[in-house]
C-alpha cells in the first residue's frame, strides 16, 4: 500500500485529498485510536513512514478535523467497549 498506493505523493490521488483518502481515512483514524487503547502501535513512522506521514497530513485537513469525533471522547468510548468485549470473552457471553 505504501509503495503502490502512495509512492511519493502526499495523498493517494496526488497532491489533493481524494476519494481513496476518504475511504482509508476513517480506518487510519480508528487504527490510531485502537493502537493507544491496546498498547500496540500498528502504524509507526519507523516501519511505515509514508503511511504514517499520510495519516498525519490527513488528520490536519480542516474539514477532517471538524468532522471526526473528539479524540478524548472516542478513546473513552473505545476503552469501555474494549472492557465489555474482554469481559464477554472471559465469561463466554456476548455483551450488548
Amino acid at each position: 500500500m505504501e509503495e503502490q498506493g502512495l509512492g511519493d505523493k502526499k495523498f493517494f490521488g496526488g497532491d489533493e485529498i481524494g476519494m481513496a483518502d476518504l475511504v482509508f481515512g476513517w480506518l487510519a483514524w480508528w487504527l490510531y485510536d485502537m493502537s493507544d487503547i491496546a498498547g500496540v502501535k500498528v502504524i509507526e513512522a519507523e516501519t511505515l513512514p509514508r503511511l504514517h506521514a499520510w495519516i498525519q497530513r490527513f488528520k490536519e485537513i480542516p474539514i477532517i478535523k471538524e468532522t471526526f469525533p473528539d479524540r478524548s471522547a472516542m478513546l473513552t468510548y473505545l476503552k469501555g467497549l474494549r472492557a465489555k468485549i474482554l469481559a464477554s470473552a472471559k465469561s463466554g457471553t456476548l455483551a450488548s
